[in-house]
């Protein structure tokens, strides 16, 4: 795999668990955290638990890989995606290693979902987001939507075909999701349940909840940028921080623009390891920092998982990649 996948998927399954062979340090086990990643080994779907590798069960499908891993309430939820029979692109979860193929589960007749772009998990409930498309051959009609517990909710029609990732946030019973005002790959404002705001000249990246406020992240004026939807409080960051690309929330906000740094509430917080390369996902747990990067090597990259700013594990694109990662406080 020589290219960096942006397409999301859920996988989780425990089929295979067995010492990975790209540890490169024992860091995670003395840390007194769970730290998860997903993402893909020898073109299957896979989560890392401690350094531990857990294959995912493909369902029939070829290149499975898995973009999101969430763990809560003990149970362990991955998104991912693979390629059917026919190539056509198969959006998949699997809790706990039960594989549900969202193309067939929550298609209907009358619509069939064409693409899952992101999940969330509040306590036990299960939140998709993605797109479905009406069969209809003489024309595209592409709808956002999204799904609480398999139950769809409609958001909007855009009459064409839209090729965008929409990013999914919960919090005191309202659905946050970003959007295109036209449809186009740019996303530039967000829906709170049924109602849409747009951010003039910005590019959302994603959402982030500390548990009760909502920020939408990205950039605007070409200078990296967060709104606290609750408040409507809007900030723009100084330079270097040209863009936000992951943000965590806490009662401190953490972002990165992709590079190899971390910014606490604006300022450089950790930047440990800069030539391990940017960063692709980052978690903040107590006093603990846990980041997946990626660097060029080549024509390809690796993937290295840093704990505290020792590095913990890598794999070479050409055996697998790291997405994402989860960590849970023992």
């Amino acid at each position: 795999m020589k290219k960096m996948l942006l397409v999301l998927i859920l996988a989780t399954g425990l089929l295979q668990t067995s010492c990975s062979e790209d540890l490169v340090s024992s860091s995670i086990a003395t840390n007194s955290a769970d730290v998860y990643v997903a993402g893909q080994r020898d073109n299957q779907a896979c989560y890392w638990k401690n350094n531990q590798l857990n294959t995912l069960e493909t369902g029939g499908n070829h290149g499975t890989t898995a973009n999101k891993i969430i763990v809560s309430n003990n149970d362990i939820y991955v998104l991912g995606i693979g390629l059917g029979t026919t190539v056509e692109t198969i959006p998949m979860f699997w809790k706990n290693g039960v594989l549900t193929n969202l193309k067939t589960s929550l298609s209907t007749n009358e619509e069939v979902v064409t693409s899952i772009t992101d999940m969330e998990i509040i306590g036990n409930d299960v939140y998709f987001v993605g797109y479905t498309k009406k069969p209809i051959i003489t024309f595209d009609d592409y709808t956002l939507a999204y799904w609480k517990n398999g139950v769809k909710t409609v958001i909007r029609n855009y009459g064409s075909i839209v090729q965008n990732l929409p990013k999914i946030q919960v919090a005191n019973n309202n659905v946050y999701v970003t959007a295109s005002s036209t449809g186009s790959e740019t996303l530039n404002g967000y829906y709170t349940n049924s109602v849409f705001n747009e951010i003039p000249n910005a590019t959302l990246n994603g959402l982030a909840t500390n548990g009760n406020q909502v920020f939408a992240y990205g950039v605007q004026n070409n200078a990296g940028y967060y709104k606290n939807i609750n408040t409507n409080a809007e900030t723009t960051l100084p330079a270097p921080i040209n863009g936000v690309t992951k943000m965590y929330a806490t009662n401190d906000l953490y972002v990165t623009n992709g590079t190899n740094t971390i910014y606490k509430n604006g300022i450089s917080f950790e930047n440990s390891q800069p030539e391990l390369g940017g960063i692709m996902d980052f978690k903040i747990q107590n006093s603990g920092t846990y980041k997946i990067t990626q660097i060029a090597v080549g024509d390809g990259y690796t993937s290295h998982l840093v704990v505290n700013g020792v590095e913990a594990m890598h794999i070479n694109d050409s055996d697998g990649t790291f997405l994402s990662i989860f960590v849970v406080q023992n």
